[in-house]
């Protein structure tokens, strides 16, 4: 990712409704899938700013524990007692296996050259029966300037991220599409981009974004699919979710 867009992501997961609807989301699956178990163990990696992380605290009280790891040290901060940042590459972590109830990436592996050895070590850190995590951008055909200042390699279909949990040796994952009540207004925009030779500019979508009511409702148009992400069909969406057990 773009130097200058990274050190904004920080001040953007705090407010913004994309980071905002995501977090109400994946909280509402996180609780679903662990529930039963008691203070979780969480690591969240290639995870960015420690500001990020702050939404997984409630999850893993009172004595569990939030690791997030990254390769970027500027990101590193303490932000609590339960929670703990380290730094690393994905594809080689420098944590102990089978040590945490619940893995998380979130749009991550589209950074890898190599998404599947980023897969297999995340499912190593996953204990038995426990739980990997795992969001993607969707459709190659809404690339767009976010791709390109985020240096992604690839946007995923639900086959080609089955694959890659194949490649990896993982069980085959539990996928649904998700951001699906915002699709039609996000692709118009990116293909009336591509039409105007503008796909491919290092232009990020977050530019111009400010909040206020605008950005209150499309976090609540986006948090509305907490109650419909793994409980019934999504056909189609800007985002991918894969859930497994290794």
């Amino acid at each position: 990712m773009k130097l200058e867009f990274a050190e904004q992501y920080g001040n953007l997961e705090q407010w913004h409704w994309w980071f905002r609807g995501r977090q109400r989301i994946l909280d509402q699956v996180l609780r679903r899938e662990l529930d039963g178990v008691v203070s979780p163990r969480v690591a969240s990696v290639g995870c960015g700013p420690a500001e990020g992380l702050a939404w997984l605290s409630s999850l893993v009280e009172p004595h569990g524990q939030v690791v997030g790891l990254d390769l970027d040290s500027t990101h590193a901060r303490n932000l609590g007692p339960r929670m703990k940042y380290v730094l690393g590459r994905l594809e080689a972590v420098p944590l102990a296996s089978r040590s945490f109830d619940a893995v998380l990436a979130l749009d991550v592996l589209e950074h890898l050259d190599d998404d599947a050895a980023g897969l297999q070590e995340a499912g190593r850190l996953v204990k038995r029966a426990g739980l990997l995590l795992v969001t993607v951008p969707a459709f190659p055909s809404l690339w767009g300037g976010q791709d390109e200042v985020s240096y992604h390699r690839r946007r995923y279909t639900k086959r080609s991220l089955c694959q890659a949990f194949e490649r990896a040796g993982l069980p085959s994952p539990e996928v649904t599409y998700f951001n699906a009540l915002l699709l039609a207004p996000i692709a118009m925009i990116r293909w009336m981009h591509r039409l105007q030779g503008r796909a491919h500019q290092s232009r990020s979508d977050f530019d111009g974004s400010r909040p206020g009511l605008a950005n209150e409702i499309l976090a609540g148009v986006f948090g509305a699919e907490r109650h419909l992400v793994g409980r019934v069909p999504i056909p189609a969406g800007v985002s991918l979710l894969a859930t497994a057990r290794p």
